[in-house]
């Protein structure tokens, strides 16, 4: 958390506000926020325009004027917020970009896992395809012959990058599948849906501006929460009745990872 949804939300804002506007400034107070490289080498980026800002899976690509591209990686608690110099600076807050004429992005991390930094040639390249676009062909290529389990494959980065533990519940629930089953066991009907079900389970998460959990790990632009969690169907519903059936949602472990379920509706 934040998953592919979240990303997403949090990209469309910052290009909408700070594209096109130019660094003045970026400090970083946080050593682990920069740990790949000196903090000193974003300085290169000040005095350049934000030409666009990108996404692939749970990565945001802050694309310049001259060709260099800051990686952005929230990893589990990492907030972006938008803030005016003068507002009060939060605890956690580890970098700070000061943009002319459009105020500060202001990075906030708790947890310390996220970081920045400058990309090389082929530095996403592990990364498997967009989960948001993903088609039956891909599904394919990344489930054959695999005895990991659907959700295993689902929040793998490698084989499909952008969903975590809350998406891949919810995927599998939208396809009527079991996440503990063999991924290369999926039959290519079976592949359809779960293809379908990622790009719609997605897809309506963006649109909702994404999950905000209890933890509240997950805050828009703007400090705003999500409202997709209002519509989970199993996701956080240990007990609840199936939206589809009415039987209790329940919980199954396979290896370290366990999933959210109705038994009844998933196969």
């Amino acid at each position: 958390m934040p998953e592919l949804p979240e990303v997403e939300t949090v990209r469309a804002d910052v290009a909408r506000n700070y594209v096109g506007r130019t660094l003045e400034r970026i400090t970083v107070t946080g050593r682990r926020t920069v740990r790949r490289h000196p903090s000193e080498l974003l300085g290169a980026l000040e005095g350049h325009a934000l030409s666009g800002v990108a996404r692939h899976g749970k990565y945001l690509m802050f694309n310049w004027d001259d060709g260099q591209v800051m990686v952005a990686h929230l990893r589990m608690s990492g907030q972006m917020l938008a803030a005016e110099p003068g507002d009060l600076v939060v605890p956690h807050t580890h970098a700070v970009l000061s943009f002319k004429g459009a105020g500060e992005l202001r990075f906030v991390d708790p947890r310390t896992f996220g970081e920045f930094f400058l990309a090389g040639p082929g530095e996403l390249d592990h990364l498997g395809p967009d989960a948001l676009d993903i088609d039956v062909a891909q599904l394919r290529a990344a489930f054959a012959g695999r005895q990991a389990r659907v959700k295993s494959l689902l929040v793998d980065q490698r084989a499909l990058a952008g969903i975590g533990n809350i998406y891949a519940d919810e995927i599998c629930f939208e396809a009527r599948l079991r996440p503990d089953r063999a991924g290369g066991s999926l039959k290519r009907a079976e592949l359809e849906r779960l293809a379908e079900a990622t790009r719609s389970v997605l897809q309506s998460a963006v649109t909702a501006r994404g999950s905000t959990l209890t933890d509240q790990r997950y805050r828009d632009l703007f400090g705003e929460g999500g409202r997709y969690q209002l519509e989970h169907k199993v996701y956080g519903r240990l007990g609840q009745p199936c939206v589809s059936c009415g039987r209790p949602i329940e919980r199954v472990h396979f290896g370290a990872k366990s999933a959210y379920l109705c038994r009844s509706c998933q196969r």
